[in-house]
């Protein structure tokens, strides 16, 4: 039962009227919010906010703000308010230790669910081949995706010849201007957008090279001129950006590369094992 419905069926007083409302209308902003926090926010007294909790079906204030929480993240609401680590931290810093767990466990399924309204199953089939088929593979991410650059970068090399890294802190440029018409620059950037990400695009732009992009949405300032946009949602309950939905989208690549290669992505990958069986370093 929403909250909504909630209220529908319970009988209100003045007061929790008040502070229901409130909450309807602010779940992004009461779900980080404690009872005295509220019951001050609105300027009624703290027994108004656990009675309002007992109304509406609730055993303490506690299980009212999970509810809260768990629509917020339903709507796309929390953290949505600043990409700024510190003041995402600010809110997240007063949420319950033992809530915590829970409410991650439910972003990372709401993750897969947003993966499935927003990029369909056509789109990663498409860009899967642009990969396969391009000559050279430009793997490029900065800072906060650099290790998911590094990832998906070493893990297509096992599989596919050319595999290029551009994601270091300096001299990106010197192997990124190498891009061509046949190549394709696969790009992570996420909110705060790095400048390199930007410059690395640019150059693609400039030599005509395909470009993918794995974003957080599909106006992000470094989507222009991709032939292809994998949107993630990044809410968070912590300071920093939510990964999980872009893990998804890279197996999901992962898995369809590994069924285009075929052959001579068995091959590749016998060849590679006969090498790291002598070295250990699997």
């Amino acid at each position: 039962m929403t909250l909504e419905e909630r209220g529908y069926a319970a009988k209100l007083t003045k007061n929790e009227k008040i502070i229901y409302e409130f909450v309807l209308r602010n779940k992004d902003k009461a779900c980080f919010m404690t009872s005295t926090a509220l019951a001050r926010e609105l300027g009624v007294g703290d027994t108004s906010v656990i009675r309002l909790s007992r109304t509406l079906g609730f055993s303490s204030f506690t299980e009212f703000r999970k509810a809260i929480q768990a629509e917020a993240l339903s709507n796309g609401n929390l953290g949505s308010l600043s990409h700024v680590p510190y003041e995402k931290k600010q809110k997240a810093d007063t949420i319950a230790l033992t809530e915590i767990p829970s409410l991650v466990r439910q972003n990372f399924m709401r993750k897969a669910e947003l993966d499935f309204a927003n990029n369909t199953d056509g789109k990663y089939q498409e860009t899967a081949k642009m990969i396969v088929n391009a000559e050279k593979k430009y793997i490029a991410g900065f800072r906060n995706t650099a290790g998911l650059a590094d990832y998906f970068a070493i893990i297509l090399s096992h599989v596919l010849p050319n595999v290029r890294r551009v994601n270091h802190k300096d001299g990106f440029e010197d192997e990124a201007i190498d891009m061509g018409e046949k190549d394709i620059l696969i790009l992570f950037s996420l909110p705060r957008y790095s400048q390199n990400a930007a410059i690395v695009l640019e150059i693609a732009q400039e030599a005509h090279c395909h470009i993918v992009v794995l974003t957080d949405k599909i106006t992000a300032p470094i989507t222009a001129g991709a032939a292809k946009v994998i949107v993630n949602d990044i809410e968070s309950v912590s300071f920093a950006n939510s990964i999980s939905g872009m893990v998804l989208s890279m197996e999901i690549l992962i898995s369809l590369i590994s069924k285009i290669s075929g052959q001579q992505g068995r091959e590749r990958l016998k060849t590679l094992d006969k090498y790291m069986a002598k070295t250990g370093l699997y």
